[in-house]
């Protein structure tokens, strides 16, 4: 690809009061040397996090966008995609369970013109555990679209549902303006499946992963994610957007 002169984070917010100026801190303080975009698109947050959001609008670097109602996170994302200017674009929650110190590996890669997409990977790490349900479910349903992912373009992926997904901004652009999923988690099948059917030049992506830190919430902390129902919607659209 060109010259990486810009990363955008996408930033998906809903009720992170306690977390977010931190979060955009260590954001703006990452040891990168290209240019920051970072996007916080707010999905209808009741406590303070809209006032926070508000005092990042005019500042330079920083796009805030307001969804007109709740749509959830595959959605929210979609429209940061959409709002991005970025070289490379890559998805950041706003929780603080991923270190943002891990992404500089990534850029790396993009820098030396050596991947096309890079995926984190929380499997590669001995990250702590709270939920086991959710650690078993996550590595089946990376496994289940890896069967059709791998198959397909090579693209193997170890830990399907992570949140860092790091893409050339054009393809991010155009694979978003064609996500559909409104559930809560379906973005990532989603994007999975049509990654792996993207060509460029007529060639699969090139496809890196990188083991990554993981600091897990709790359900009283915040968590948003319920393993079972999550999990088997996350199944079907792994299929849905497989054999479409």
């Amino acid at each position: 690809m060109s010259e990486v002169k810009k990363i955008s984070f996408v930033i998906p917010v809903y009720n992170e009061e306690r977390t977010l100026e931190q979060l955009v801190t260590k954001l703006e303080q990452l040891n990168i040397e290209i240019e920051k975009e970072i996007v916080l698109v707010d999905d209808g947050s009741t406590d303070t996090t809209p006032q926070i959001l508000a005092n990042y609008k005019k500042r330079a670097g920083f796009v805030v966008l307001k969804n007109p109602k709740n749509m959830g996170k595959s959605q929210t994302v979609r429209n940061g995609i959409l709002a991005t200017t970025g070289d490379i674009v890559v998805i950041q929650d706003a929780d603080l369970e991923y270190n943002p110190e891990n992404l500089v590996s990534f850029v790396n890669l993009f820098l030396q013109d050596k991947v096309d997409l890079v995926y984190g990977n929380r499997f590669g790490k001995s990250n702590k555990v709270i939920y086991w349900q959710n650690w078993i479910g996550n590595r089946f349903l990376s496994l289940l679209s890896s069967v059709f992912t791998g198959l397909r373009s090579g693209m193997w992926t170890k830990d399907m549902e992570v949140c860092y997904k790091m893409a050339r901004g054009d393809i991010f652009r155009e694979i978003g303006e064609t996500v559909v999923s409104k559930s809560t988690f379906g973005l990532e099948p989603e994007l999975t499946a049509k990654f792996s059917k993207y060509r460029l030049n007529g060639k699969p992506l090139r496809f890196e992963q990188i083991s990554i830190d993981y600091y897990p919430r709790t359900l009283a902390e915040g968590k948003k994610m319920h393993a079972v129902k999550d999990g088997l919607k996350a199944i079907v659209e792994i299929f849905k957007f497989n054999l479409q």
